[in-house]
């Protein structure tokens, strides 16, 4: 036990052990106080954790590149991966460690003087794609890239399906290392060994009765083998809760495996009314609500489910540490889900009813609503909560009054046209933001606002003037290639208007590719790497010339481009300065595996 008290390498490669030994004595009060929070997120899982290769990798790509972006589908074990490195990273490097909920808060929070380390788990959305929150990632991404320079370190974690998404909107550019620094957790490259450990673990120190053990430890080995073995499955069948539908034969613990979401769905239905109306206070509150919770704030709720007030707080704290979690941050206590598929299952309950989808439209924050809802034929992966036709006017009338850009962000993607004609009724003043659009066009979100009305037909020849006018500037001063490379820009120009573009755009910058270079190594930050700093414009290059045709003389063109990027990148290479990185410890000791059936052998225990 000394060793592990005087190695923070060890316990960086065996994160369990931070559960074993006295912390208060080995870190600072400060350092102290901030494993305190981390421990109450992770819940018990710190004991349960198995360093997997993953883990491994994560511990490597912090260390060589201060960013670490963890990927999986959900259930893989992201966030727990992700606890366990914010905790090492407050003991090995003595970094101030922050949990950030969004780029604003990590924006108030960033320190000039570095030495920080910032846990952003689901950075761009728990359950579904938060296209509201690009732009804010995109501003923030510069001051990322600053601290790296100073010490500080950054953790993210992300659905595989919504990191997707977001890569092609993010302007990755400002924040490079992101694309280097990514670890892709897939459960099914998950060792025999490493999932009958995962499974041992959640089994011997969950909550099951002796009984219930006894009778499936002869079926773990086949559940370890099993092809849709997930952690978070494994965590659900060593808690009773979760299992008592379940029938603990071969057929039956196979079956909680492969169907975890429909398994997850009926423990929701099968609960109380008071222990429903508790998971939809957090609901409500956008998977997180403080504590102590206001009385009136369990109103709605506890009256949706027939709940008295007094049990819905009773079930919020029986369901601590099964469905939902009692944890604390910097600035105090809250309830969150368990786990994020909770959020899915109980979104998936709610769908179900009419009524429950008008509680939820009339109880739950407007910002938290264009978030999660989509309108009748909409489609948006994670979005279970699809308004109909009946709440339009409910639906529109509680968000109107939120800021403009996420009325847009919901109008691009969540809205029909029904919904886009009244919430245009109510807020005519979000048709100003035709007109001043930023390049380039294509991350420009109001550009998707043009394309948006334009597929309602609700977009004026007036404000398509103005757009094709936006699109002329961008191409001819900017060398905006957007509407070359986007059908939907391109759709909302005239044929003429298009060709006219393209020859303005060869008169003013394809015919003086230097002074464009010029202008371009001019504007480059020295914090970034000049790598990959001029592909756009080779891509825009490329694209023009193309679209040009016989119009201009492109491998001409093509040889000059090289020729002046090389010479801009030779003096850009002499003024960067790479960011020194401070490696953690890599190696670890294997243990020899044993035989599935012998380490399953005191389980029942």
């Amino acid at each position: 036990m000394a060793r592990v008290a005087e190695s923070p390498r060890l316990r960086m490669m065996v994160p369990r052990l931070y559960g074993l030994v006295d912390l208060e004595a080995i870190l600072d009060r400060r350092a102290y106080r901030q494993a305190q929070l981390i421990l109450s997120e992770m819940g018990d899982n710190l004991q349960k954790l198995v360093v997997t290769d993953a883990h491994r990798k994560s511990v490597r790509a912090i260390s060589d590149h201060s960013v670490v972006l963890l990927l999986g589908s959900p259930a893989a074990g992201k966030s727990t991966i992700g606890a366990s490195l914010a905790l090492g990273a407050n003991d090995i490097w003595r970094c101030s460690t922050i949990k950030s909920t969004s780029p604003e808060h990590l924006e108030r929070h960033i320190d000039p003087k570095g030495g920080q380390f910032f846990w952003i788990d689901d950075a761009w959305g728990s359950t579904q794609y938060q296209r509201d929150r690009v732009e804010a990632w995109n501003q923030v991404f510069p001051l990322m890239q600053g601290a790296l320079k100073r010490g500080t370190r950054f953790l993210l974690t992300s659905r595989d399906y919504i990191w997707n998404s977001a890569k092609a909107e993010l302007k990755l550019q400002a924040f490079p290392i992101l694309r280097k620094s990514q670890v892709i957790i897939n459960v099914h490259d998950l060792t025999l060994e490493e999932k009958a450990r995962i499974l041992y673990n959640h089994i011997k120190l969950g909550d099951q009765p002796t009984e219930f053990r006894e009778r499936i430890k002869p079926i773990l080995p086949k559940v370890a083998q099993n092809y849709n073995f997930l952690p978070e499955s494994a965590r659900r069948l060593g808690t009773s809760l979760f299992t008592d539908d379940l029938i603990p034969t071969q057929s039956g613990v196979i079956d909680f495996f492969e169907r975890p979401t429909e398994f997850l769905e009926q423990t929701i239905e099968g609960l109380s009314p008071a222990a429903k109306a508790a998971i939809a206070l957090v609901f409500l509150n956008g998977g997180r609500v403080r504590s102590p919770v206001p009385m009136d704030a369990m109103t709605a709720p506890a009256a949706a489910f027939g709940a008295n007030t007094g049990r819905v707080r009773d079930d919020l704290q029986a369901l601590n540490g099964s469905v939902l979690n009692f944890a604390e941050d910097e600035d105090g206590p809250y309830w969150t889900y368990r786990h994020p598929t909770v959020g899915d299952a109980f979104a998936a309950h709610v769908a179900k009813s009419p009524e429950l989808v008008e509680l939820y439209l009339a109880g739950a924050k407007p910002e938290t609503i264009v978030r999660e809802v989509v309108c009748t034929g909409v489609e948006v992966r994670g979005a279970p909560v699809v308004v109909p036709p009946s709440l339009n006017e409910l639906l529109v009338g509680r968000i109107a009054s939120l800021a403009g850009y996420s009325l847009v962000s919901f109008i691009c993607y969540r809205s029909n046209v029904a919904v886009t004609k009244l919430l245009l009724e109510q807020r005519p003043d979000l048709r100003n933001r035709i007109g001043a659009f930023s390049t380039p066009l294509r991350d420009d979100i109001d550009v998707d606002l043009a394309i948006a009305l334009n597929r309602c037909g609700l977009l004026t020849e007036e404000e398509r003037s103005e757009f094709v006018e936006a699109v002329r500037q961008s191409a001819v001063e900017e060398a905006d290639d957007s509407f070359i490379e986007v059908n939907e820009i391109r759709e909302l120009l005239h044929q003429q208007e298009y060709d006219d573009i393209l020859l303005e755009a060869r008169d003013a910058w394809l015919s003086d590719i230097d002074s464009h270079v010029r202008k371009l190594r001019s504007e480059w930050d020295t914090e970034y790497a000049p790598d990959d700093y001029f592909d756009k414009f080779r891509n825009a290059v490329e694209n023009f010339t193309t679209a040009l045709g016989t119009n201009i003389k492109q491998e001409e063109i093509k040889a000059q481009v090289d020729s002046s990027v090389r010479s801009a990148m030779l003096r850009m290479y002499s003024d960067y300065e790479e960011t020194p990185t401070v490696t953690a410890p890599l190696q670890q000791s294997k243990s020899k595996s044993d035989s599935l059936e012998e380490l399953f052998r005191d389980v029942d225990e």
